[in-house]
């Protein structure tokens, strides 16, 4: 509930790189976040915002106000992938080819990916092309070149239509770091922030001080030479998952591995790689072709024990780390944003040190927050944590009746649809085994569904996974579901001594013994671990009051929580979206709108 009086600031940034965003802050409150893969559906879209940008403007427009700065969050962005948007189109085959074709010269391999998208054109499965690259040269593509700012600054102008006074380019790392300064609520004076990703403006990892007291955030060191995502998205390929999107399943088939299996990949394949040094990641004996090296070097191991030794990697690399800095600058409170923050066992493991009492991860912290992180760098003023993650586009925004509802249904006769259901009823459902969906408000911006677009089950039912996975999300069957659980609740069931706040799911835990069967579907049901939402009533009323009425009949604090999309999709935005799921799923409940209480008669 913003007041528009006496308006300081309005702010846009702007993110065009994969998982390309736009967001909207004014008088130093994010007011906006969208991502472009809910409007276009490609999922992790590389390019440039046009929709999220144009919500944005029209969010100013509606209140007669103008922005002072747009912030692109990078600066030295290549024009290449932007023109060829690899990320968007190639498959695993064409990566891995891609890799290790390194025999042929770069305008051999160049000449091969434009007649690869020029067959696409043709086929007319390209339709995101927003700038005019015909004005950047062949011999251009690779460079870091001014014009490739003008193209973005001018076709911004263009859409804005005069509602921006300024438009500027900031560093990409610094709208990293911003981001894991201003977004979580940041109680200590002195604190360590960190980025790490696989590259951005020249560089991979820094290390930043932020004085919460004065307001200052300070570059202390900068590396090029930390390759611990770009490692870890070649495991992921060569694993025959696809890179810069399926890191996350490494990760989860990681703690399947003996530990011995594991470490003996990891000394012979990756513990020479990299080390650290003055506090920053820096090569140590990294081989020249890196892909290659790793291709032919986990040849003869079986595919578990190379996730486990990639994970050893990250998590003895970040220790090592945090260590270096702790010691040097007696810093004891960390904040993380970049791509590798995603990777919530490290972040489970960094928390657990002795010597680190406080650990930050704000949501979502890879490409696509790079659009808040420059808001909160354009504005030089009081920058207001995020007190949630709903950001993005509404369920409608129009007022939803029946006749909506039933006229996006295809078999509009398999459905019943009642209205005002109490949250008690949703709750017993819960504990009979079923499978609730829930859409409502505004969607969350980023990888996790808090509650707004997520399916939630009761998490000590048996056979609840196997039936979400077999005919809802389509997972792989290793892959581990998340928890929402009671904040109050939180230490009978999680290791949480030091009280680390975890409202948007990017801390692991580990689980207590004595309840463990309470919550085991929303654990890694290997090592035991859990990623929780720890659910304060203030974050979101509704969901809260779902699971308080689940706990009053079950005993259990806690659901099962998954997002509400299909398998390759990203999470369903608009009513449109949640219909289209829930219809082409095995879901036969959905709680609509806070109001509506749809289910499949079939």
């Amino acid at each position: 509930n913003i007041i528009f009086m006496n308006i300081n600031k309005v702010y846009l940034g702007i993110n065009v790189s994969h998982g390309a965003s736009a967001s909207l802050m004014i008088n130093g409150q994010i007011l906006l976040a969208f991502q472009e893969e809910r409007f276009n559906k490609i999922k992790n879209f590389c390019g440039y915002p046009k929709i999220s940008i144009e919500k944005c403007l029209d969010y100013v427009k509606i209140k007669k106000l103008k922005i002072d700065e747009a912030g692109f969050s990078t600066f030295n962005n290549i024009p290449f992938p932007y023109k060829y948007p690899l990320d968007n189109y190639f498959s695993i085959k064409d990566w891995t080819d891609y890799y290790l074709n390194n025999f042929f010269s770069k305008s051999t391999k160049i000449k091969k990916i434009i007649n690869f998208f020029d067959k696409l054109k043709k086929e007319k499965k390209i339709n995101n092309h927003y700038l005019n690259y015909k004005l950047i040269k062949k011999k251009d593509y690779f460079k870091n070149h001014y014009k490739f700012r003008i193209l973005q600054s001018n076709f911004l102008k263009k859409q804005s239509r005069g509602l921006i006074n300024k438009i500027s380019f900031i560093d990409h790392h610094t709208c990293h770091a911003h981001y894991a300064a201003y977004a979580p609520k940041i109680k200590e004076n002195k604190v360590a922030v960190l980025t790490i990703d696989s590259e951005g403006d020249g560089l991979n990892q820094t290390f930043w001080i932020f004085d919460r007291k004065k307001n200052i955030l300070k570059k202390i060191n900068e590396s090029a030479e930390c390759d611990l995502a770009r490692i870890y998205r070649f495991v992921t390929l060569i694993l025959k998952m696809k890179p810069n999107e399926h890191e996350f399943k490494v990760m989860g088939l990681a703690p399947y591995a003996k530990n011995e299996y594991s470490h003996e990949v990891y000394k012979n394949v990756f513990e020479n790689i990299l080390t650290v040094k003055n506090c920053k990641i820096i090569h140590k004996k990294r081989p020249k072709d890196l892909f290659s090296y790793i291709y032919n070097s986990t040849r003869g191991y079986r595919f578990d024990n190379i996730a486990g030794a990639v994970q050893i990697l990250v998590e003895k690399v970040s220790t090592e780390l945090v260590k270096q800095i702790s010691q040097k600058y007696k810093i004891k409170v960390f904040s993380i944003s970049g791509g590798v923050s995603m990777n919530i066992k490290m972040n489970m493991i960094l928390s657990n040190l002795k010597f680190v009492k406080n650990l930050y991860v704000p949501p979502t912290g890879t490409d696509e927050s790079l659009c808040i992180g420059a808001c909160y760098f354009l504005n030089k003023t009081e920058n207001k944590p995020l007190n949630d993650i709903y950001l993005g586009q509404k369920v409608s925004e129009n007022v939803i009746d029946k006749k909506m509802i039933i006229k996006l249904f295809k078999n509009k006769k398999n459905i019943l649809i009642q209205e005002n259901i109490k949250h008690h009823q949703i709750a017993k459902l819960l504990d009979r085994g079923e499978i609730i969906s829930i859409a409502k408000g505004r969607e969350e911006f980023g990888a996790r569904a808090l509650g707004n677009r997520s399916i939630i089950a009761n998490p000590s039912r048996d056979g609840v996974v196997q039936k979400i996975n077999e005919q809802i999300k389509n997972r792989d069957f290793w892959m581990p579901f998340a928890l929402t659980i009671l904040k109050e609740k939180q230490h009978n069931y999680i290791h949480n001594e030091k009280k680390i706040v975890s409202d948007f799911m990017t801390i692991g835990f580990k689980t207590k013994s004595k309840l463990y069967k309470n919550i085991i579907n929303g654990t890694h049901p290997y090592d035991q671990s859990v990623r929780p939402q720890i659910l304060e009533k203030k974050f979101n009323e509704e969901y809260y009051s779902i699971i308080k009425n689940f706990y009053k009949i079950s005993g259990i604090p806690a659901v099962l929580n998954t997002s509400l999309n299909l398998h390759g999709y990203p999470i369903s935005s608009t009513l449109k979206d949640i219909i289209f799921t829930f219809e082409n799923s095995g879901l036969k409940y959905l709680y609509l709108d806070s109001k509506y209480f749809i289910r499949k008669k079939n």
